[in-house]
């Protein structure tokens, strides 16, 4: 297993943040579209996703993942896809449903826990490629 160092740690920070900004663009953007329950999830996700990415930032602790360059560069490859996805999406639950596999994966970074690492990125991955 390998160490994340503190230029990788900044880097899914980077791509958590990015992924947070295109999420709060879509609620934006379909505020007078979404119902208050809608709004408020989105909304809610959002928040949770930005404060990963500020724990990301500031986290002291090494986070330990396998094979971590090959992570980072499929989070990467993700947070692309998700980003421009999210900013055409016209469907809603979409949206949330890309949402809370962010929530999901920045979960599993933060808890350093492999398996879901693994789990929620296929998930993040198949939300936004559906």
């Amino acid at each position: 297993m390998e160490q994340l160092t503190s230029e990788q740690v900044n880097q899914l920070a980077g791509h958590f943040l990015s992924m947070a900004q295109s999420i709060e663009e879509f609620r934006s953007q379909n505020f007078v579209n979404l119902s208050p329950d809608q709004n408020q999830n989105i909304k809610d996700f959002h928040s949770i996703i930005l404060d990963c990415a500020d724990r990301l930032y500031t986290l002291s602790a090494s986070l330990v993942l396998e094979d971590v360059d090959a992570s980072l560069a499929k989070i990467g490859e993700v947070t692309n896809r998700m980003n421009t996805t999210v900013s055409a999406l016209k469907n809603v639950q979409k949206a949330i449903d890309i949402a809370a596999s962010v929530v999901a994966l920045s979960k599993a970074i933060l808890a350093a826990n492999l398996q879901d690492i693994g789990t929620s990125l296929a998930g993040l991955d198949q939300a936004v490629r559906s």
